[in-house]
């Protein structure tokens, strides 16, 4: 079974459905939602005919040590060799539908029980002040990042110990330690002991991230504050974030994807 958790402070309904209605297309077997004092009622987004869940988180939630609880505590149920992924609501998994979801995910564990997919950043081509429609259809330009932070894919082993706190390389969180050793293998390449990889941008299986929206929506990211630390290390000024810019090469792969799955 594929089961995917996702921590949110949504402030945008239409932004969480359309991430959660895709998921759920895509073959998601478990949805795990983690509701951080959302400013909008996320649950009615949920499908009542699947088993997913919801649960309230009030405060700062500690993202890393909650997660890493998740996995050593059970708290899903997970059985063993079941696949999980830790995704934001502004991350879209993309698989280019040659197989079955689950089939082309197992593919990706070459030695290790872990798999990164490295992110890939889309944005608009210029900064918006505000958008006008969802993030598929406006943010259609990517970045070139020879590599990029990733997120896990883990194949659960109920005997391992799962730490996302742990920091090394003045990295912390994103892919675990798993029995106090951080490895996985990079979808599209070799294996990694950090939490970046190189991106390979005609992968079966990539993450697709709305990282750069619009400013209206860095207005909303600034105001609801970081889950992972306590104080918030974004700058208010958007155009000195790392990842602003540079978004320059159209890629229509979340738009066709989208199609193909029927919103």
């Amino acid at each position: 079974m594929i089961h995917l958790v996702c921590l949110t402070k949504s402030y945008n309904y239409n932004d969480f459905k359309l991430w959660y209605n895709w998921h759920c297309k895509l073959g998601i077997d478990y949805i795990h939602i983690l509701n951080n004092e959302s400013n909008v009622p996320i649950c009615n987004c949920l499908d009542l005919n699947r088993e997913d869940t919801i649960e309230n988180i009030i405060g700062w939630p500690n993202q890393w040590q909650l997660f890493s609880d998740i996995l050593n505590k059970n708290l899903y149920n997970f059985k063993e060799n079941d696949l999980i992924m830790f995704f934001d609501d502004d991350e879209f998994l993309w698989i280019d539908m040659s197989s079955p979801l689950e089939e082309l995910l197992q593919k990706q564990f070459k030695m290790l029980e872990c798999v990164m997919i490295p992110q890939i950043l889309m944005s608009t081509k210029n900064i918006l002040e505000q958008r006008s429609t969802d993030l598929i259809q406006q943010s259609i330009y990517r970045r070139n990042d020879i590599s990029n932070q990733g997120k896990c894919i883990l194949m659960y082993n109920p005997t391992a110990n799962y730490d996302f706190t742990k920091e090394e390389q003045n990295e912390r969180g994103h892919i675990p330690f798993i029995n106090n050793m951080r490895y996985s293998d990079v979808v599209g390449s070799d294996c990694s002991k950090t939490t970046y990889g190189l991106v390979k941008y005609d992968a079966p299986v990539r993450l697709y991230h709305y990282h750069i929206k619009s400013i209206d929506d860095w207005k909303h990211k600034l105001e609801r504050g970081s889950a992972a630390n306590r104080q918030q290390f974004y700058n208010e000024d958007i155009t000195k974030n790392k990842w602003y810019g540079n978004y320059t090469i159209p890629d229509l792969s979340m738009q066709n994807l989208k199609n193909r799955l029927i919103f």
